[in-house]
């Protein structure tokens, strides 16, 4: 199988299970955001992973949005409960 034929297989299937197409690429991004909220402490290994040369330039912008996120629900929450 193609690298094409991979990549439409991938979001023609995704499409079909959940009403829109997630590239295997989303499924990369995925991965690292998933990584940077079960293990922070460890988070440059995403570099690695991905093959990255640098984290500074690459990983770390992408991947402590997800670690934003985080820390933006936890902050939800404790309003909303401060506030009830």
């Amino acid at each position: 199988m193609t690298a094409n034929a991979i990549y439409d297989t991938v979001c023609k299937r995704t499409r079909k299970a959940f009403g829109f197409a997630v590239s295997p690429h989303r499924f990369r991004h995925a991965a690292g955001a998933l990584w940077s909220i079960e293990d922070p402490k460890n988070v440059r290994g995403i570099k690695d992973l991905f093959g990255h040369a640098s984290y500074d330039k690459t990983t770390e912008p992408h991947y402590l949005n997800a670690q934003t996120r985080v820390a933006g629900r936890e902050l939800a929450r404790a309003i909303d409960a401060a506030t009830k």
